[in-house]
């Protein structure tokens, strides 16, 4: 067997190449181990900081939680102190009506107009209780207006299906136009039967939204007088216990114990009209319902009469709003 003559020539150049590229790698494996331990360096360094910022968290939560804690306990303090101020008023005001005979404002006191007046307003109140809420008879108007809209849809939808059915009829398979209107029929297709499959549910929905609407418009021929005259009435009654009561605030009467047990001895600047407002409805209250409890705004609770004892809940929230009211704005 016979080798040419440059054989061994060639073998040497590409083992001297060989070695060239192994030194060539072997410095790029130093080079990326140098930026491994860079990196490793730069992870620790990393992780190290982010140690510091959990342990600087935690710090803060700590510190958070103490502070949270100590204005919850000013808080405390405060609403107590503001308790016993308020006591010592009451005790000095009832001090001062002895002494002196004092008597308080009599502003729930009824004369023959308010008595009729609220007569009128419970009245209307009784009346109004047959009818539906305008919420209620809009929401049964959407139940025939739901079916309404189904039955227009499925009109659409069928025109729509016959114009796509007389386009596959005009145009060869396979071509966009005939494509297009192949979808667009089977998707008016799928929502007329996706529709139909709705009318039953929708159709006795509608039934008896129309029953319960009728039957309310004959209600409101009935009693429609008779809330009209107590919805009148009940405006006349907030305007003269309004009067009687911006009488008794400007001359700087004494205040029932029940008012300001409620709402306190008398409205400050920035809460005049809200003050105002609901010691009006609280005083139209105990007037339209006849309650007489000397201490209690509301008298007792829970009553057979829905209209009555949503109102009163309406009042309750708004008296245990206002009481929260001064912890709310410290906390702002």
């Amino acid at each position: 067997m016979s080798y040419p003559a440059n054989s061994s020539s060639d073998t040497a150049t590409a083992l001297k190449r060989l070695q060239q590229k192994v030194s060539s790698l072997a410095d790029d494996v130093d080079d990326l181990q140098t930026e491994q331990r860079r990196l490793s360096g730069r992870i620790r360094d990393v992780d190290d900081h982010a140690d510091e910022l959990d342990s600087g968290l935690e710090q803060v939560r700590d510190a958070q939680g103490e502070l949270r804690t100590a204005v919850r306990d000013d808080l405390d303090a405060i609403a107590a102190t503001v308790r016993d101020l308020a006591s010592s008023m009451g005790w000095m005001e009832r001090r001062l009506r002895a002494d002196h005979d004092l008597t308080p404002a009599p502003l729930d006191g009824t004369d023959d107009t308010l008595r009729q007046l609220a007569a009128r307003a419970r009245r209307g109140n009784e009346s109004e209780s047959v009818l539906l809420t305008p919420a209620q008879r809009a929401a049964e108007q959407r139940e025939i207006t739901g079916l309404d809209n189904a039955l227009k849809r499925i009109t659409q939808n069928t025109e729509l299906a016959l114009q796509h059915s007389a386009t596959l009829a005009a145009t060869a398979m396979g071509t966009p136009g005939h494509a297009s209107a192949a979808v667009a029929f089977r998707t008016a297709v799928a929502t007329i039967e996706g529709t139909q499959q709705q009318l039953p549910r929708l159709r006795k929905d509608a039934a008896d939204a129309r029953r319960k609407l009728e039957q309310d418009d004959e209600h409101r021929e009935v009693h429609g007088p008779q809330v009209m005259t107590g919805t009148s009435a009940r405006a006349q009654l907030a305007a003269r216990l309004r009067a009687r009561l911006d009488t008794a605030v400007a001359d700087g009467a004494l205040l029932p114990t029940w008012l300001v047990f409620a709402v306190g001895h008398q409205p400050v600047a920035e809460d005049v009209d809200a003050w105002m407002q609901l010691a009006t409805e609280l005083l139209a209250y105990r007037v339209t319902y006849e309650v007489t409890d000397p201490t209690v705004a509301l008298g007792p609770g829970t009553h057979d009469d829905p209209r009555r004892e949503a109102w009163r809940t309406e009042l309750d929230e708004q008296l245990q709003a206002r009481r929260r009211w001064p912890l709310r704005q410290s906390r702002r």
